[in-house]
């Protein structure tokens, strides 16, 4: 296999995944391999972070050359490579989306030609494993880019949050926040919203506290970016928070628990106002945790895993761009 191909098929709107198949596609660029991303001719390239990637529009890929990197939800170009003798690869990012979509498409294909798989977390990695035994899975883990979060010179005791997935929940416990703990009735609440990657990194590096409001996460990157730009954060794991969750890295409690989620918040922000060798430690854990979850580790695991898959495809010991 001489060139890797990534499919990517946006409606040019707000998905981490897809930001995850062209960091993929940009970094092995700079590793020096011969990958570029795929799209329909209908499909608009996500605009709310910026990347370095060359885009093919519906041009021919071929079986002898090309490895075929496939996103779980790509229902009908699996359907069809089902029954062609590609070697296909299939990036799983989240273990709820693929027990609801993906299991069917995967039992087409005949067991001796099943997709490599490139896990985004541990706990999507053993999913599939427990799922398909006899099916190769490699992990490549999704990171918080330190590149761009990181705490600012300057930063206000505030909430950033965000709530898209749970809007319901972030308004329940603000409300319960400003009821049961008065003290904190002003405490500024930062909510981001069709924000770019660059804004968000922003207020996440200006903001003392961060409310997790993670759902059927496969990882959830948010709270590890909050923690990369020192946020003391607390609220809920989106279950695949637990992968990386500790009680020295964040105030977490049981997924919709929202008035658990306030004492949480209010614990948190407690300790942000006390300061001193306590919040010192919390953040130092919460930095530790980003740490293990960070581009140089993501950059080190995908080059393993396309050296063992790939090895044809690095053209150089270098960028290519």
């Amino acid at each position: 296999m001489n060139r890797i191909v990534y499919s990517i098929y946006s409606a040019g709107g707000l998905q981490g995944g897809h930001k995850v198949i062209l960091r993929h596609v940009e970094t092995l660029r700079d590793l020096g391999f011969d990958a570029v991303a795929y799209t329909g001719a209908r499909n608009k390239m996500p605009t709310w972070f910026e990347h370095r990637v060359p885009v093919l529009i519906e041009a021919e890929v071929g079986p002898d050359k090309d490895a075929l990197v496939l996103p779980d939800d790509a229902a009908n170009t699996l359907r069809q490579l089902a029954a062609l003798p590609y070697r296909v690869f299939v990036i799983a990012q989240s273990r709820f989306e693929f027990a609801s979509r993906t299991f069917d498409l995967m039992d087409r294909f005949p067991p001796e030609r099943l997709p490599v798989f490139i896990a985004v977390a541990p706990g999507v990695a053993a999913m599939i494993a427990k799922a398909y035994p006899q099916a190769e899975v490699g992990l490549v883990p999704a990171f918080a880019d330190e590149r761009l979060f990181r705490p600012a010179p300057a930063r206000q005791a505030a909430v950033a949050y965000i709530p898209r997935k749970r809007p319901l929940e972030a308004a329940a416990i603000r409300a319960f926040l400003q009821k049961f703990h008065p003290q904190w009735r002003d405490l500024p609440w930062r909510g981001i919203e069709n924000a770019s990657e660059a804004e968000v990194a922003q207020v996440f590096g200006a903001s003392s506290l961060f409310l997790g409001l993670s759902r059927l996460e496969g990882l959830g990157l948010t709270p590890l970016e909050a923690m990369a730009s020192g946020c003391v954060c607390a609220g809920f794991t989106g279950i695949g928070g637990r992968d990386y969750v500790t009680p020295q890295n964040g105030f977490w409690v049981p997924e919709d628990d929202c008035e658990a989620a306030a004492e949480a918040l209010a614990a948190a922000a407690d300790l942000v106002r006390t300061g001193g060798p306590a919040l010192a430690h919390h953040l130092e854990a919460g930095y530790e945790t980003a740490r293990l979850w960070s581009y140089a580790a993501f950059r080190t695991a995908l080059e393993a895993f396309w050296m063992r898959h790939a090895p044809a495809a690095r053209l150089k010991a270098g960028p290519l761009d």
